[in-house]
């Protein structure tokens, strides 16, 4: 056995006869003098409670007569993951099971010095374990007794998937050898927090020695996306100071930062009773240096006041700075007795002082860089709500990287603790992709950074490298699971999935649809024991599907890939809130697209959701959840609008206009293509309204970021430029400009044609364009011209119309209606009637179904019917439908000045038809 194999083994039987995960009886606590270890969740000041479903739910788990078994507990910090497992590793103790911590750097070595019979282990901060796999593949090995491994994270994230192809303990799991439990949920149902206020402010006094405020004493905290544990916690041990004559901030909201600011105090007042003179904000500083880079020796203590207060006297620094810490058990310390206090502290210290970024980051050995990646990375999910902080998180990625240069382990910790979304990207992932391409040491490793840098590049718009790199980590992944399929099956349905996500991106659809198909496939033939696997993969590739099938497949096949997404993707919620919330997000807002086209009465429904559930994540991350807040918004206005809600559908429309403004400001590459999108949307319904000069002006900047963007990528935007195209002239014609019109609708029926040749589906956008363009043709004059598009238009509405009546009858009409309008004005009203009386009747179904959407349609075409009887001397008839067009209009006005000015049309041509019989007018279209 090498020297260093056996130290690291009398080292992890040295942990397992440490014994329970609670603080020791003899480590006394003195709360006035460390006043935020009253929160420290190993010293168990506060009685537990609220848990005790999961407790009996861990403890049938453990109970189980599986081998061995996992189970991940995932929650943000301060939602009481540590001191579950604190309590329930010490009830484990208590009926015989033997309870090993497992410390960090030693995974490995604990599990090999097991001891005899029952035994739990417990994992801290699993996201951040490098020997996690080669824990697991440890724990292959035969025992005597069971075996539980629990783990404690705050996101089940890349880290969680990496284990599949990571270790080779899987082969020997059951089914439900690997569970979850989420906890950032409410506490037990009846729990109010009135009650954890009162037990806690009862222990916090017995705890200090003084009388009981109770909890009518304590400012009870703002809940941001639900209340912490500890954010009541906090807020009860500040009345109990405040009681005992403590000074605490009297404005202070946040009750950590409050908690802090009576801790630095303590904190400066124990420093100089060390002899050191330093100020408060220098004793904060130091703090909060220890939360980012660790020191739990001399050597790392002098280090840190060498950076922050250099000429302090380092001997009696140290040892002030150590006992100021102590840690009390095997669990992994936070420095200020809680990782959420740690966390705050170093988001206001190191936020508001370059300075102190700077001299905290510089030369730091590869063990502090990576320290630093793992701050970072819990900045982002667990601070996110907190301005400023996201920035911050990315200079000390910038600076450990600095430090640890091309370490593929530092690399590969940069990613897997990365806080991922449907589409979250910066420029320096690309680079730390890069480098870890070429840092990559075996072939996992390597397809693993070839898949995270296509995944990089994909998101940051470069989709030709994009692809290259997909390609290569696809072909890596093949390989890799040609010799075990099982082992490597999530690998490479992720990579296949990426890299269908890139062709998509890319405008190359067949591609895409190709390779998610391939996924979906590999996913079936997992065996059972990879469920809980597999069905994650799942899920984000039927994502991708959905939205693909969208633009290729018929709508049946994207209803059932919908319909088997949605309840995985609402049970992986269940299990993982924080991570799988934006997934469900968005999948609702693509259902809500899709059935705006096909089923618009179902689609506000799953927009609603959509919305909803943004604003929820927004709470928690604001400036990570906007996009998918833009895209829930903009597309809960498009459902309105498809109903003829368009008065509803100007606010949703106007917010993210101004999110998606501010996304595109900070990341052109990423998001002007959404700013687009939703300026398209507002254009368009403005134009409904009448207001013609702002619809004019958002659909002229719409048509030029299109025109941009097709430009770059021509494959995926000449389809959305077309739609600006066509939508702009509509306006102008709608603003009696008709020779501005003209050539957009002629652009876009040239892109459609194109787009037809080239065999991708659209041919309904054509036909309206073809039927605009022959509106524009009467609107000049060109009466013959007019004639042709349409015709063209109605023959292939009727074919769609076949397959899909519900989607295409309202273009159906409206074509139908433009061409008995066009045979009018060429002067041949008798071939003009049946068109237009088809239209009628058309519109007389649709309005009997949805009067709301489809009653202007049916004013319109019934006012066509009276200039056609006009011309065809029919005065009685005429007459008739003249004044069902004004009943029809009456009661479609709302106070809105267009459906006013219908109105007075309407009751004009009444006029008309009564005074003379003679028609004057032009057909309506």
């Amino acid at each position: 056995m090498s020297t260093r194999l056996a130290a690291a083994v009398r080292a992890a039987r040295t942990v397992v006869r440490r014994g329970p995960l609670t603080a020791a009886a003899d480590e006394p606590l003195d709360g006035f003098r460390r006043p935020t270890a009253l929160l420290d969740p190993a010293r168990a000041v506060v009685p537990f409670m609220g848990r005790e479903q999961e407790l009996d739910e861990l403890r049938t788990w453990a109970e189980s007569p599986a081998t061995i078994s996992l189970r991940l507990i995932v929650a943000p910090v301060g939602f009481g993951k540590t001191r579950l497992a604190n309590e329930f590793g010490s009830r484990m103790g208590e009926s015989g099971w033997t309870v090993v911590p497992v410390p960090r750097g030693r995974e490995a070595a604990t599990v090999r010095a097991r001891p005899p019979g029952d035994v739990l282990f417990v994992v801290d901060n699993a996201a951040t374990r490098l020997g996690l796999g080669a824990m697991l593949d440890a724990l292959a090995r035969p025992a005597r007794g069971r075996v539980r491994v629990l783990l404690l994270a705050r996101v089940a994230g890349e880290w969680l998937r990496r284990l599949r192809w990571g270790s080779m303990l899987w082969p020997l799991l059951e089914r439900d050898g690997a569970t979850q439990t989420p906890l950032d949920l409410a506490l037990a149902p009846g729990l109010p927090d009135r009650a954890v206020l009162e037990a806690a402010t009862a222990a916090f006094a017995e705890c200090l020695g003084v009388e009981n405020p109770g909890a009518s004493a304590v400012r009870t905290p703002e809940p941001v996306g639900g209340t912490r544990v500890i954010d009541l916690h906090a807020a009860a041990a500040l009345a109990v100071l405040g009681a005992a004559g403590v000074q605490v901030p009297a404005t202070e909201l946040n009750p950590v930062r409050g908690l802090l600011e009576v801790a630095a105090s303590s904190w400066t007042r124990s420093a100089r009773e060390a002899g050191l003179e330093l100020t408060v904000d220098e004793v904060k500083d130091v703090v909060a240096a220890v939360c980012l880079l660790g020191a739990d020796d001399a050597a790392s203590v002098r280090d840190v006041l060498r950076r922050v207060v250099p000429g302090v006297p380092g001997r009696a620094g140290a040892q002030w700075l150590l006992d100021l810490q102590r840690p009390v058990t095997g669990l992994e310390a936070n420095a200020v007795g809680h990782g959420r206090v740690g966390d705050v502290l170093i988001a206001d210290r190191f936020g508001r002082s370059v300075a102190l970024v700077g001299s905290c980051t510089w030369g730091l050995s590869r063990k502090a860089a990576l320290r630093v990646v793992h701050v970072a990375r819990r900045l982002e999910i667990e601070l996110s709500e907190t301005p400023g902080v996201g920035a911050l998180a990315a200079e000390l990625l910038r600076r450990a990287g600095d430090s640890y240069g091309d370490d593929p382990r530092a690399l590969r910790t940069a990613f897997l603790l990365k806080p991922r979304g449907v589409m979250d990207v910066s420029t320096d992932d690309v680079d730390r992709a890069e480098r870890a391409v070429a840092a990559a040491r075996d072939a996992a490793g390597r397809a693993e950074a070839l898949t995270d840098l296509g995944v990089a590049l994909r998101d940051d718009a470069r989709l030709a490298e994009s692809l290259d790199a997909l390609e290569a980590a696809v072909a890596a992944w093949r390989r890799l699971a040609a010799n075990d399929l099982d082992r490597y099956r999530t690998a490479l349905v992720g990579a296949i999935n990426a890299l269908g996500v890139a062709h998509w991106r890319a405008g190359m659809t067949k591609d895409a649809l190709a390779a998610q198909l391939e996924a979906v496939e590999l996913t079936r033939t997992a065996e059972e024991r990879d469920t809980g696997w597999i069905e994650a993969e799942l899920a984000r590739v039927l994502m991708s599907l959905t939205v693909v099938l969208n633009d290729t497949g018929p709508p049946q096949e994207e209803d059932a890939r919908f319909m088997e997404l949605l309840p995985i993707l609402r049970n992986l919620v269940q299990r993982d809130p924080r991570q799988w919330g934006v997934f469900l997000t968005t999948a609702l807002s693509n259902r809500a697209v899709t059935l705006t086209e096909s089923r618009p009465e179902e689609a506000p429904a799953f927009a609603l959701e959509a919305v909803e559930l943004s604003r929820r994540m927004v709470l928690q991350a604001p400036e990570r959840y906007r996009q998918e807040l833009g895209f829930a918004l903009t597309n809960l206005a498009n459902s309105y609008a498809a109903l003829g809600r368009d008065r509803e559908a100007i606010e949703p429309l106007g917010e993210a206009a101004a999110l998606r403004r501010q996304l595109a400001r900070e990341n052109p590459a990423a998001h002007t293509w959404t700013l687009a999108y939703t300026l398209a949307s507002l254009g368009a319904v403005r134009s409904r309204l009448g207001d013609l000069d702002e619809a004019i002006s958002l659909e002229r900047e719409a048509v030029l970021l299109r025109r941009r963007l097709a430009r770059e990528n021509p494959a995926r935007f000449r389809r959305t430029l077309a739609a600006s195209l066509s939508n702009l002239a509509v306006t102008h014609s709608r603003a009696g400009e008709p020779d501005e019109a003209l050539p957009l609708e002629q652009e876009a029926v040239a892109i459609r044609r194109g787009l037809a040749a080239e065999g991708h589906p659209g041919e309904e956008y054509l036909a309206r364009s073809l039927s605009n363009l022959g509106v524009l043709y009467s609107e000049l004059g060109r009466a013959e011209d007019a004639v042709a598009p349409t015709e063209e238009a109605v023959a292939q509405l009727r074919l769609l119309a076949v397959g899909d009546p519900e989607r295409f009858e309202p273009d159906l009409a409206d074509a139908l209606l433009n061409l008995g309008a066009a045979l009018i004005d060429a002067g041949r009203p008798e071939e003009g009637v049946e068109p237009t009386a088809e239209a009628v009747r058309v519109r007389r179904g649709l309005a009997r179904r949805s009067p709301d959407l489809h009653l202007p349609g049916l004013a319109s075409a019934l006012s066509n019917m009276v200039s056609v009887h006009l011309d065809l001397k029919m005065l009685d008839s005429a007459a008739e439908y003249a004044q069902e067009v004004v009943d029809v209009r009456r009661r479609l006005v709302d106070g809105s000045y267009a459906h006013e000015q219908d109105l007075l049309r309407a009751l004009d041509l009444q006029a008309r038809v009564r005074r003379s019989g003679v028609s004057d007018g032009r057909a309506v279209r």
